[in-house]
């Protein structure tokens, strides 16, 4: 059973089909990174997130534990509210949380855009807008942790950043909140190549199996990056017609020279 059904998002009713299928990739996902230590998928992946200007989400090298809340309703006062798919705690040292709110596509768009509201109603800026009043008591963890970072995650399946997105959800809340949002982005197409990467380490014999399938998902999606061209290794056999040899030389089909028509031109006219 997925977190997706148990959180109710693939019902016959109430979603259409595409997000019933990026509910299911994250459920799939992001649901088995629960059961493996974070440094085989979940920190290298979120490492892959980064701003339109180049920055790299930070992330904690060792976490020491980590809280995961999939689509939390989070409503506040002066805020319009949201749902993300998934909001991650990495907890370090000293009871300090470092959140990053993730909010994932694969075949649908961003579901709302500015309007006249004065508070952010973009999806991504409205995300933004509720991270920031986010505590650890909304998702239900340990009411003593405190946040130290918040930022927000977008992944989709593009093979390069959707800028227009991402400056459209910026300029909204630069706009309404007078202040720059913590706003990132990666691809699911980064995740098959640090799952290769994972099985191939000593240290994932126990979670093998949820490597691999997390694996042959994104491959049956084919969300993966283009790898460039593989080196031909078997050699093929050239037709007869061009293997031979020039002292024989080639025997060319006769082509007839093109008829030669005259034309003449006159005026007329009939009553």
């Amino acid at each position: 059973m997925t977190i997706a059904e148990i959180r109710g998002k693939i019902s016959d009713t109430g979603t259409n089909l595409s997000e019933r299928m990026e509910d299911l990739l994250t459920s799939d996902v992001f649901g088995c990174m629960r059961y493996i230590p974070p440094h085989l998928a979940l920190l290298p992946f979120l490492r892959t997130g980064h701003s339109i200007h180049g920055d790299t989400l930070a992330v904690p090298d060792r976490p020491v534990r980590v809280h995961y809340a999939f689509w939390p309703w989070i409503s506040q006062a002066g805020r319009n509210p949201c749902e993300p798919d998934v909001v991650i705690g990495l907890e370090t040292e000293g009871s300090q949380v470092e959140v990053v709110l993730v909010e994932a596509k694969y075949l649908s768009g961003i579901s709302s855009d500015e309007d006249e509201r004065p508070e952010p109603n973009d999806q991504l800026a409205r995300e933004v807008d509720n991270l920031q009043g986010l505590s650890c008591a909304t998702l239900h963890w340990d009411a003593h942790l405190r946040i130290r970072s918040r930022a927000l995650l977008f992944v989709t399946q593009d093979l390069g950043i959707p800028r227009d997105s991402l400056d459209a959800s910026l300029r909204e809340y630069r706009s309404k909140r007078n202040a720059e949002a913590a706003l990132y982005w990666t691809s699911w197409r980064h995740l098959p190549s640090i799952l290769e990467a994972s099985l191939e380490g000593p240290s994932s014999v126990q979670s093998s199996a949820a490597i691999s399938d997390m694996l042959a998902l994104l491959l049956r999606k084919d969300l993966v990056m283009f790898t460039g061209v593989q080196r031909v290794e078997r050699h093929f056999s050239i037709p007869t017609f061009y293997s031979t040899p020039v002292a024989s030389g080639y025997s060319w089909p006769v082509i007839p020279d093109p008829m030669q028509i005259k034309y003449s031109y006159e005026v007329s006219s009939h009553v």
